[in-house]
This record gives structure tokens, sequence and C-alpha cells, in this order.
């Protein structure tokens, strides 16, 4: 999944223009004569403050995840996204809930290295329609139109979903901005609610780029961190769903936060049996089959933590594919149980102000910071990789800190009841 690192200033400029523009232009300034001074202070800063920004991301209260309603007995489960969710993991999700008695059908909307407005406009510049709907691989063949699927579903052979797992593109800040993230959510799942009005939405993380095998602290910290994030975008729109007098809302999936618990626990200290290596890169490499992608080890991983939440239930004692031993079976169910029922222990409901403060203060530098280490800075210049960095820093702290339309991290009951793109007919 690559990145896009090139900024449209059209769509981070109010259509006022001004004084955003005024902003703009300071920050160019600053990265164009500060930006050699700067990269050797914020990599100094980088250096000796990992530890201390992972420390108070987990020590925030965020958004609750919660295990309180009854647990389900059955799932009608539609998966739109990309590679990060594609097969095997819904088939690992369905033969995990078959085998404890709990079943599940499945169908799926995957377009490889896609953002949600993809899957609903369709890929290529300017779309306004609502072809993305039917693009992209589906559990059987291709061309499925996902809205009437969702209204009445015709490949499932039972009655309609009541559950639809969704995730936006790895680099968030990138897609909540650039790609709408917040808006479109909202839109794919109204779909869902169309069609079943007691249907849940959840909101599963994407993880995003290893930095390093060796060594994946950095990477851990920032999943950590991008946990709020993820949250923040759901309830902004349960926000507007509580105004309405609706009682649907979006559930966080949070695989990346799990993951990253399961490599801080199986690379550090004494390890998990069947999971750690003889060095963190074997480890790694038991986990990832490259940078991002996981292998069948950590694909069953994440199927057991999202069986926990869509199913409100223990994963313990279920299925394991053939080529993952019983000490492996044994180590990942219970470390799923665990993480999924320590989050929902922890975690506290967050205002939306709390939010905007958050994602504005902290995990804009967080995130902008690892790509540019990640991604900029490999491509072997890295006097133009500060620069970049000094650039969307300012303008996404500005953006996400706003108390108006142009964040969407923001809400007002007025500007809220024209902010939500139309239903398709």
């Amino acid at each position: 999944m690559g990145f896009d690192h090139e900024l449209p200033i059209d769509m981070l400029t109010s259509s006022s223009g001004s004084r955003d523009m005024r902003m703009l232009a300071r920050a160019t300034k600053v990265a164009r004569y500060g930006v050699l001074a700067l990269a050797v202070a914020a990599s100094a800063t980088e250096a000796a403050g990992a530890g201390s920004q992972a420390s108070l991301s987990k020590g925030r209260t965020e958004p609750a995840l919660s295990l309180v309603p009854p647990p389900r007995e059955a799932a009608r489960i539609f998966v739109s996204g990309h590679s990060l969710t594609d097969r095997p993991l819904p088939d690992y999700l369905a033969t995990i809930a078959d085998s404890l008695g709990t079943p599940a059908v499945w169908n799926q909307q995957n377009l490889f290295g896609s953002s949600i407005r993809e899957r609903i406009r369709g890929r290529g510049a300017g779309e306004t329609g609502w072809v993305g709907y039917s693009q992209g691989e589906n559990r059987d063949g291709q061309g499925l139109n996902v809205i009437n699927e969702l209204r009445r579903p015709q490949t499932i052979d039972t009655d309609r979903y009541d559950a639809l797992i969704i995730t936006e593109q790895h680099t968030l800040l990138g897609s909540l901005i650039w790609n709408d993230t917040v808006r479109y959510l909202r839109h794919f799942h109204d779909r869902i609610i169309e069609g079943n009005p007691q249907a849940t939405t959840y909101l599963y993380h994407s993880w995003i780029s290893l930095n390093d095998k060796d060594n994946p602290n950095r990477w851990i910290a920032y999943e950590r961190e991008a946990l709020s994030a993820w949250q923040c975008v759901a309830a902004r729109i349960n926000q507007s769903l509580a105004a309405e007098g609706r009682t649907d809302r979006i559930s966080s999936l949070p695989a990346a936060a799990a993951l990253a618990a399961l490599v801080e626990r199986a690379t550090q200290g004494a390890g998990l049996p069947g999971i750690s290596g003889e060095s963190v890169r074997q480890t790694m490499e038991r986990l990832f089959r490259d940078d991002v992608h996981l292998t069948p080890l950590g694909t069953y991983y994440i199927a057991l933590v999202s069986y926990a939440i869509v199913y409100r239930r223990s994963p313990l004692g279920a299925w394991a594919p053939s080529e993952i031993d019983q000490t492996q079976t044994a180590t990942l169910q219970q470390m799923a149980w665990t993480f999924v029922t320590d989050i929902a222990r922890d975690q506290q409901a967050n205002s939306l102000e709390a939010c905007r403060a958050i994602v504005s203060n902290e995990f804009v530098y967080t995130y902008w910071s690892y790509i540019r280490d990640t991604y900029w800075r490999q491509e072997g210049n890295t006097i133009q990789a500060y620069a970049k960095w000094l650039q969307h820093l300012a303008r996404w702290r500005y953006r996400l800190s706003r108390e108006d339309e142009d964040n969407p991290l923001y809400y007002s009951a007025a500007h809220d009841r024209t902010y939500w793109y139309s239903p398709p007919d």
C-alpha cells in the first residue's frame, strides 16, 4: 500500500482562503529557511522522547470499546476494505465462528489499496456518482452491487447483514483530509442501516507499514498512539447519530493496536510461546510476510481479535489452520482475548473537543514524523523530507484544530444538517 505524499492545497484550505493561505505561506517560509536547524532538533527530540510519548498515549482516556451488549449467537458480516482485510481473514473469521457454535456468513468488497471514498465513488479523478459500490473483488467474483446487497442480500441465503467491518487506508491522517473519511464512512454506514436498523458498523483500524523489522519499538509506539485517532473518527460520526436521535453507532475494531500488543509481547522480555523466534527479525517474519501484510499466523490472530469484538465472546478453543500448531494456537487465542477484555475495561469515552486536542496537538506530530522517516527519507533527500514534514505538520495542526466545518472532527448541529452526502437512488 503506497503513500501519496503530494499535497493538494485546494483540499486543505477553505473557500474563503485568505487566512488559510497566510498560514500556509508562513509554514512554507519556515520550511525553506529553518529546515536544517529544526531537522536536527526534531531528530534529537524524537530519539529522547519516543518512550514518553508512548506512555502518554497509553494513559489517556479514549472512546470506549464495549462488550456490554449480549453476546452474538450468529453473525451476517459484510467486509469492505483492501489488502489488510482480504482473504483469508474473512474465511478465518467465519471458520472460527462456526467452530464455536456461533455461525457466520459473509461477503466482501475488496479493492486493493483503496480508500473508503474509492469504494463509494469509484477509482479515478472526478468521480461524482456511486460506481465504487460495484467495484472490487467479492467473495465470489466481481461486480456485486453493494448498495442493493446491503438493502436486500442476494448472496448469503439468510436474513439481512447485521455487521459491517470497514477500513480506511492505513495512512489515516492523509485520508482524513484528502479522502474525506468521516463523510464517506457515514455514507457506507447508512447503507447497512438502511437494510437493517439494528446492524453495527465496526471501523477496522489498519496498521501502518513497519519501519524496521529488527526494532519495531517505534512502530509499536505509533500504533498505540494512533488508536485515539481511529476512535475519534468513529466518535465524530456517533455524535451526529446521537444528535439525530438514532440508536445505531460505529464501533471500533482496533486491529492495529491488537497487532502492536502482540508484537510488543513477542519481541520483548520472555516472549510468547510458539511466536517468539531466536531474534526480533525472526519473530517479525513469523507474523509479517513483508512490511505490512501478514502471514497466516498474523492473520489468524487478527481474525481471533475480530471474532472477540464482533461476537463479544471468547475465542478460546476455536479452530485453527492446519499450519498453526497447538502451542501457537493457544498463545494467540489467549493473547487476543486478553487484549479485547483489557481494552474494553480500560477505555473511556472522550469528547470531540478532547479528540481534536489529542489529534491536532499530539498525533499530528507522531503521524507526520513517522511518514517522514518511513517513506520520505527513504527517497534519499533528507532536507527535502524535513521541509515536506514541516509543511504538512503546520497545515494539519491548523486544519485539525479549527472549530468550523473545515475540520472533519468538528461538530455543530447547524452545520451538520447539510454536511453529509445524499443517499444513492
